[in-house]
């Protein structure tokens, strides 16, 4: 944004006023926040304040701790270097009310410069509500079988890259999973990608998981990736009775499994309980690489384009000429 845009929305920049943190989070679509704490994973350190860039600290959970949940405080992932992602060496639990977690990079959908990363024994759950989560990636290298949970409401989550965990013994394993949603309730993903096809899955194991009554949840947008070996593989599974309440709605997304490079040809694409307790929705949804979009239809409706039956519309085919 130039100098004379910023000024439409800032007139006193026009006359040389300082562009604060504070209006600059305003302008991301953050109404009101609180404190700011920025996080540098290459130049940073957590014996630093964090109130400023220059003085970042190193890790997000350094920067959890100094929010206080209510305040809308914002932690802002702003790196000078490298992957751009943290090495997070402990388990973060998001509990703080109304605290958001944003990535200062190109707002990618996948593999974004700012995120986090964690170390053996770590992964991020999200417990509390309202919270904003845009533009960063969550992975791990290590033997964790899943990365994020979901137990909060009303969380936000744009143009988050939902990676996994990138360990061969990980994505061999059954639980595996990028994403889970437990008893979540209402919560939005927007321009998200949630899985991965850089490495070769080897196992039934399922990007996304809904467990527990999860209701309302709303994907739009969004990237399903995958490769694999195993055609038992799954994009989502809601495998047992009352995983779901009210509905799962999936708007204009692509399920891409990664069938004309080296991927198996999985058997569906979701494992769907007949007693899920809810309805999955696809709308306008569209999908390569599968025999059938599920399992089970009782609890599955389709509409705008995509069909729940093989070789429908929805099912993307490669052109020859």
């Amino acid at each position: 944004m130039g100098r004379r845009d910023l000024g439409s929305l800032l007139p006193g920049v026009k006359y040389g006023h300082k562009v604060y943190p504070n209006e600059i989070a305003g302008m991301l679509g953050l109404a009101y926040i609180g404190d700011i704490f920025y996080v540098d994973p290459t130049g940073g350190s957590d014996g630093n304040s964090g109130t400023s860039q220059g003085d970042a600290l190193a890790t997000v959970a350094a920067a959890y701790a100094k929010c206080t949940s209510g305040k809308h405080d914002v932690v802002i992932i702003a790196p000078t270097g490298g992957s751009g992602r943290t090495t997070e060496t402990t388990a973060i639990t998001w509990a703080k009310r109304f605290t958001h977690l944003i990535g200062s990079g190109a707002p990618l959908m996948q593999d974004h410069r700012a995120g986090m990363s964690f170390g053996a024994g770590g992964s991020f759950t999200v417990s509390e509500n309202g919270c904003i989560f845009k533009d960063i990636t969550l992975t791990s290298s290590v033997d964790t079988d899943v990365t994020v949970t979901v137990t909060g409401d009303y969380n936000a989550f744009l143009g988050v890259d939902f990676k996994g965990t990138y360990n061969a013994t990980s994505i061999g394993s059954t639980p595996w999973r990028a994403l889970v949603l437990t008893g979540a309730e209402e919560n939005l993903f927007s321009g998200c990608t949630i899985g991965s096809d850089a490495m070769l899955r080897s196992a039934a194991n399922a990007s996304l998981e809904f467990k527990t009554a999860a209701t309302r949840n709303v994907f739009e947008d969004c990237l399903f990736p995958i490769r694999t070996d195993d055609a038992d593989a799954l994009f989502v599974t809601a495998d047992s009775a009352a995983d779901i309440d009210r509905f799962a709605w999936f708007k204009d997304c692509t399920f891409h499994n990664a069938a004309f490079s080296d991927s198996t040809t999985m058997t569906v694409g979701m494992s769907i309980h007949a007693a899920v307790g809810g309805t999955v929705i696809l709308d306008g949804c569209s999908v390569l690489g599968i025999t059938d979009w599920a399992d089970d239809y009782t609890a599955v409706v389709a509409c705008n384009n995509a069909k729940v039956t093989a070789q429908n519309s929805g099912f993307m085919e490669k052109v020859t000429t």
